[in-house]
């Protein structure tokens, strides 16, 4: 069986005390436990990486996914799902670059903090991705 890694990347502001990253950060980790092992059982191991939004505002809470075993570059989660993404006020402190966090909209409804619904469907779409595409139309993974 051939094994694709996918990359989750998490970037935040360096010594920042914020809600929707910290609560994000923490259901990254939570899917990576409970999905991981079964996406590594049909070749497809998941890791999590922690980057620096190097004081950028609008990478506050990105969260990224890639694999380069299936020619998938690191791409935002909401470009992966075709929903818009923007970056808005919340209650990060801690020096530049600050006090902004990425904003995944979808069907009217913002979220700080991203879903787990959200990052199990970008996962399973990069998986997909392997086998000629999701089907999702969002240009990605040529499955649209």
């Amino acid at each position: 069986m051939d094994v694709s890694t996918i990359r989750i990347r998490h970037y935040a502001p360096e010594g920042a005390q914020c809600g929707p990253v910290k609560e994000t950060y923490d259901t990254l980790c939570n899917m990576v436990e409970q999905l991981g092992p079964k996406l590594a059982r049909i070749g497809f191991p998941v890791t999590l990486e922690k980057a620096s939004s190097d004081g950028d505002p609008e990478k506050n809470n990105l969260v990224t996914l890639e694999s380069a075993d299936i020619d998938f570059p690191e791409t935002p989660l909401d470009e992966i799902l075709g929903y818009e993404a923007s970056s808005k006020p919340c209650g990060c402190d801690g020096g530049d670059g600050h006090g902004r966090c990425r904003t995944i909209e979808v069907a009217g409804q913002t979220y700080q903090a991203v879903p787990p619904g959200l990052i199990a469907d970008g996962l399973l779409r990069v998986a997909l991705s392997s086998t000629g595409g999701c089907g999702s139309g969002c240009g990605t993974c040529g499955g649209g």
